[in-house]
Order: C-alpha cells, then structure tokens, then sequence
C-alpha cells in the first residue's frame, strides 16, 4: 500500500493543507512543534480509525476550528487499486465514505489499510505501563482480526455492567447475569492474544538479528493475568475472588490486567538491557508488527517512522533500514535531513507552523 495523496483540514495545527506524495518515499523536516507528528498520526488513523497518541477523538480538532476534522486520501493498495479514503472525527463521533460511500459499518474497514507508526515514545512499551503495552496489542490485533475487536468490545462492555452491579451492590442476580457473556468473551480474546503474541515473537527474532550485534535471544514473552482457557474456569475464578471484588467495587482479575514482556538472554530486558538493546528490541517490535500485518493480509503496511533513530549507534540505525519488507513505502519525519544511510528515494517537505511546502531543492 502506498499514499499518493494527503488532504486535511481543521486537524491538529493544521487548518488546511494538501501533499502529493509523488514516488514512494517522503521526508518531513522541521522543528519541534510545527506539525511532523501530526502528520503521520493523521496517515496512521486509516489503520484502526484511531490515535496511536491518544484515545479522546477531540484533541484530533484543530483548536478554534469548525468542531469537526476531515481527513482525505488517495492510496494505491495491493488488493483495491487506486483507492479514496475519506475520514471525519467530531467530539463526539467519526465516520468513514470509501470511494465516495459512506461505510455504515467502522469495522468494514478495520485493517484494510495497514500502517506501522514508530515513535521515540515506543520505548514506553517496554518502560512503561502494562496499559501501554495492552493498548498496543489491542491495535495491532485488531487491525487485522475483526473477531478479536468484537470480543474485545463485549468483554469491556460485560466487564462495565459487572463493575457496575459491584459498586452499587446490586443483587447477585442481576451480577450473574453478565458473568456468562464475560466469562466467553474473556476466554475469546485470551486466546486470540495468546495465537497473536506466538506469532509476533517469531517476526520480533527475526527482525532483531538485522539491528543486534550479537545473537541476543530476543524473546517476546505473554503475561496472561489469568491462566484459563475455557469460560467456565473465569466464572469460577470470579466467585472466589467475588468477596475482594465487592471490597474493591471492581473485576480484579483478568484480560484487562494483561501483560507482556521483552527479554534478552533470557532476562528482562527492561532491567538488564543497554540503551541500544532496549531501543533496538522496541524498533523491533514495530518491525515484527509490519511483517505480522503483511503476513496476516497480504497488503504491505506504510511504516511511519517519528524521528526514531538519532539514539542508535549506526549500525543498529543500517540495521532498521535493511530489516524493513521489500516495496515498502516509509513517511519519515526528523529535525534535520536524513542521514546519510538513509539512502532512500525522499521527497523532502518541510513543515512550519502546520503548513507543508515540497523542498524543490
């Protein structure tokens, strides 16, 4: 997949702005604070119709806008051909026309155009919060299994109504009535992270022995809260733990308390790791998830690349670059022109104050 065209308007900083991405590669430059960011998070929301920097669809609006952000592209994609995606978020909505028709149903459109964005922040992934961590397989799986953000949405759903008959004392009754549904959704989206997880390990080894020095044994490690598999073992596990949860006015245990790790050597790497293992280890996590997503649909994700390599020495940085998939179009943003290993076809646009002009030079 590639995008050919950019329009967006009253999004972020940006009142208007049109880019045509001619070839297949471009290079955003400019000073912090200008726009370079925000650009790549507007390409990255035709993934999962969703910020990989924040959850509240009302910070996507340009402040002292109309109250509403619009979002058009023009994208060549394996499996569609030449393709217009038009996206809209206000306060309190989105909504989605593909090919000039609107889409009634968000989930059509879910995964269908895969991009990777890589960031300085994914070092959080792995120094950061197990919410982190499950906000980003809650994306990358639901960007190519549909089933997975159905179970997903029915578990939170579920899990709010018990929560719910929990705080307010409700009779138990009402309480077991919405166990059954979480219990089947909870076991559902275990499994379908369990699979996910195997499956991203085995691309997060490959895609690291390109960055390491040295055989690293990077492994990619699942840290289920709960260890059941069938939806009667999570009922059970619920009413002996019912009396800490009524203390609590809130479902201690499961899904929503998962985790995962990264490991070298067999050890934490967030404890045990240098500077240039972390970093290489989380830059191939995003690999490993661009190759999962070609894999998985067969469409080559766009990689979104946020100033991301300045902290490598240069062979991790040569590295990145020969790790990525052949045919892969890479929008790049960084305070200064590329390095020089950076021998890539770039368009260089530079930003200013939300507003892109092409370097002709």
């Amino acid at each position: 997949m590639r995008f050919k065209e950019v329009r967006l308007s009253e999004y972020r900083n940006v009142q208007l702005q049109a880019l045509t991405l001619e070839g297949r590669d471009a290079f955003v430059v400019g000073p912090n604070g200008q726009g370079k960011t925000n650009l790549l998070e507007a390409l990255s929301l035709v993934t999962a119709l969703r910020s990989f920097r924040t959850t509240q669809n009302r910070t996507l609006v340009r402040w002292g806008g109309g109250g509403e952000a619009r979002l058009f592209f023009r994208l060549e994609h394996e499996q569609l051909g030449e393709t217009e995606l038009e996206l809209s978020f206000k306060h309190g909505s989105k909504q989605v026309w593909l090919d000039g028709e609107k889409v009634g149903r968000l989930g059509e459109v879910l995964g269908r155009f895969p991009t990777v964005p890589f960031s300085s922040q994914d070092i959080q992934l792995l120094r950061g919060t197990p919410q982190a961590r499950r906000q980003f397989l809650d994306l990358a799986i639901a960007a190519v299994d549909a089933r997975y953000l159905d179970h997903l949405r029915k578990f939170h759903q579920a899990l709010k109504e018990r929560n719910r008959c929990l705080k307010e004392r409700r009779p138990a009754a009402v309480r077991n009535a919405f166990e059954p549904t979480l219990a089947e959704h909870a076991a559902a989206v275990v499994r379908l992270r369990r699979e996910a997880m195997a499956q991203l390990s085995r691309h997060l080894e490959e895609a690291y022995q390109t960055i390491a020095t040295e055989d690293e044994s990077p492994e990619l490690c699942y840290l289920p809260n709960v260890e059941a598999e069938e939806p009667d073992a999570y009922g059970q596990l619920w009413k002996e733990h019912l009396e800490r949860d009524q203390a609590m006015e809130s479902t201690q245990r499961g899904p929503h308390r998962d985790d995962f790790n990264l490991r070298l050597f067999d050890r934490r790497a967030r404890e045990y790791g240098s500077e240039g293992q972390q970093r290489g280890l989380v830059l191939s996590l995003r690999l490993a998830q661009a190759r999962w997503f070609f894999e998985r649909t067969g469409v080559h994700p766009v990689i979104l690349a946020d100033d991301i390599l300045g902290e490598l020495d240069p062979r991790r940085r040569q590295g990145f670059w020969n790790a990525l998939l052949p045919d892969t179009q890479v929008i790049a943003s960084g305070t200064e022109l590329p390095r020089a290993e950076q021998s890539r076809p770039w368009a260089i646009w530079r930003v200013e104050n939300g507003i892109f002009s092409p370097d002709a030079a």
